[in-house]
């Protein structure tokens, strides 16, 4: 089993700053984790004050078994609110806060590995 830790990013001034880091589901095997991670990763919206803000993403193995309680997902909606970016760039920053912040669904989403056994 593998899970997924995000870690988000924050830029300002010169310093890049780790503001969080959270669990985000379970996975069959690396595999599909990673496939998972490929779409998480990247940039988001800048909130005012900001040089750049954006999520990474890395698998971790956990023992079978073990249930994931996913952390509390990352309210970058309070760093934007009344402080939206200045421009709105068109690399899918917008829809990725969309998926990252919207609680999960109960029960396996289609590519945590439908099938895949170890």
């Amino acid at each position: 089993m593998f899970t997924m830790i995000l870690l988000l990013y924050l830029q300002q001034n010169g310093d890049v700053m780790l503001e969080s880091t959270s669990l985000r589901g379970s996975f069959q095997t690396k595999k599909a984790c990673e496939a998972a991670a490929v779409r998480a990763r990247g940039p988001l919206p800048t909130p005012q004050g900001y040089a750049a803000a954006w999520h990474d993403a890395m698998c971790i193995p956990v023992n079978r078994n073990v249930i994931v309680n996913e952390g509390k997902p990352v309210d970058l909606g309070k760093l934007l609110q009344g402080r939206p970016p200045v421009v709105c760039e068109g690399t899918g920053a917008w829809r990725r806060v969309t998926e990252l912040c919207a609680p999960s669904a109960s029960g396996p989403a289609p590519e945590h590995g439908k099938g895949a056994a170890k």
